[in-house]
């Protein structure tokens, strides 16, 4: 119905189909609700594309259009049924993982790096194709942080470590003292 399909649209980004940034809010504090009430662990992994600006510069918005749908491809692709892949903006995306500790939620995002490297992306006008990498920032609760402002900010500190040490790697974020 139509209904439905306006619902949908308010909560989906248009052009990965993954959830919106608004969408994203909305998952995280629900799934850092369920982890305080489970007592379970949540995985946060940041993702933003490397030299993304070069890529609409060189081969136009477009060609970024794609590289973004393909690497947003990769993250639905490597996701379980449970985890939620969001556009958080721009080039950067993100996952929910509930019941996935800090451990777990690394070693997905060096899965999905290792995709994202692999990746061909068709150029626009079809000569040839894109090579694309990503980098990573992965936070958890409990370990990194317990609030979702927190969570976004640990995994963003991870990310721009990832940034800084040279792009195309997974950084983990730094565990949180225990509370004592």
């Amino acid at each position: 119905s139509l209904h439905e399909t306006v619902e949908r649209q308010a909560v989906t980004d248009e052009l990965t189909g993954l959830a919106n940034v608004r969408a994203f809010h909305t998952i995280l504090e629900r799934e850092i609700e369920r982890s305080r009430r489970f007592h379970s662990p949540l995985g946060l992994v940041l993702v933003d594309l490397d030299d993304f600006k070069q890529v609409n510069d060189e081969h136009g918005h477009q060609q970024g259009d794609e590289v973004l749908a393909s690497v947003a491809a990769v993250l639905r692709d490597f996701s379980r049924d449970i985890d939620a892949p969001a556009r958080y903006g721009g080039e950067e995306l993100a996952v929910v993982l509930p019941q996935t500790d800090a451990e777990g939620a690394a070693l997905l995002a060096e899965r999905m790096r290792e995709a994202v490297e692999r990746l061909r992306v068709p150029r626009v006008g079809g000569r040839g194709s894109l090579r694309v990498t990503a980098s990573f920032g992965v936070a958890a609760v409990p370990e990194s942080a317990t609030e979702p402002e927190e969570l976004v900010a640990a995994a963003d500190a991870a990310l721009y470590r990832a940034k800084r040490g040279g792009k195309n790697r997974v950084e983990r974020a730094e565990p949180v003292p225990a509370a004592g």
